[in-house]
């Protein structure tokens, strides 16, 4: 299984990838999940370079290659 539920039983997180810290390689100007680990709110939207509120980052997941 790639996911569980959390302890809260609010959220599916995933078991085998974590969220990137925001550094200097972060991508900027395409689209991202992004988090802010202080206030817990997550979304799907683009960092801009100045931006500050977003701490951790992932890549979109891909769609499985048709069998």
């Amino acid at each position: 299984m790639t996911h569980t539920i959390n302890s809260t039983r609010t959220a599916a997180v995933s078991t085998e990838t974590e969220w990137l810290t925001v550094d200097c390689d972060t991508p900027r100007g395409v689209k991202l999940m992004l988090i802010s680990k202080p206030s817990g709110v997550a979304q799907i939207g683009t960092l801009l370079k100045r931006d500050t509120y977003w701490t951790h980052w992932h890549p979109l997941p891909k769609w499985k290659n048709k069998e």
